[in-house]
């Protein structure tokens, strides 16, 4: 029904479109940063879809879909950290270009970067794993998964594409902080939040389970954000 595409949608999408509207479009730079992050990320996730490919359809258990999580997340933080690779040789020939015109990144400038390609991957899993099947819910019925039929797949869906585009921003974000500060403490957090948010996902899979995955995973998007803006806070009055 119209009414379920919508509000299921704006659950979804919504906060993600406010952010970027009321942050990442008021500068052109970053809107164009955070389009190819999400068309770099994208590809990682066909290109990871496509190597599983061959093991589908997975047995309903959290083994196989464990070891397809484990191996996802390891992927994309191999790629996380080859993004920032990317991101560090970009940017130093626009400092020197900023500095010749008597300009220079501020730390908030930088900060804002890391948020456009943190919102690149948090959108790229929107469509991947939410706004692809959305359009279903056009449809007279809906589903359920047997283990969990208090919530419908696509109530699930939206509410992991909200918690997901909270993590997966706020990760890239602390994630850039920590390579740039050297702090280890951050560069080794990030893959252990990324595998834990995602291994607990699996417990979907249990009787009752999304009642306790999706709060949980709403909360600790909350969490993660509240930590980002203490490090933006911290670093823009220091």
């Amino acid at each position: 029904m119209p009414i379920d595409f919508f509000g299921l949608f704006f659950l979804g999408l919504g906060p993600g479109i406010a952010f970027f509207l009321v942050v990442l479009a008021r500068k052109s730079f970053l809107v164009l940063l955070s389009l190819f992050s999400a068309f770099l990320w994208l590809v990682v996730l066909l290109i990871t879809s496509a190597i599983f490919r061959g093991f589908v359809p997975l047995d309903p258990e959290q083994g196989p879909y464990a070891g397809m999580l484990v191996a996802s997340v390891v992927i994309e933080e191999a790629v996380r950290y080859g993004v920032w690779r990317l991101h560090r040789k970009t940017l130093e020939p626009l400092e020197s270009m900023a500095r010749s015109s008597g300009h220079r990144f501020s730390v908030l400038d930088k900060l804002y970067m890391a948020l456009a390609w943190g919102y690149g991957h948090a959108a790229s899993h929107a469509v991947f794993f939410f706004l692809s099947f959305l359009p279903l819910t056009a449809d007279d019925g809906t589903y359920y998964n047997s283990a969990c039929p208090q919530m419908s797949i696509f109530l699930v869906g939206a509410l992991y594409s909200l918690s997901f585009g909270l993590i997966l921003t706020s990760l890239m974000v602390i994630a850039f902080d920590g390579y740039m500060e050297r702090n280890v403490l951050h560069i080794a957090v990030v893959p252990l939040l990324h595998m834990g948010a995602s291994c607990q996902t699996l417990y979907n899979l249990k009787e009752n389970g999304c009642l306790v995955t999706m709060p949980t995973l709403v909360a600790t998007g909350l969490l993660l954000v509240a930590y980002v803006i203490g490090i933006s806070w911290r670093k823009t009055v220091s």
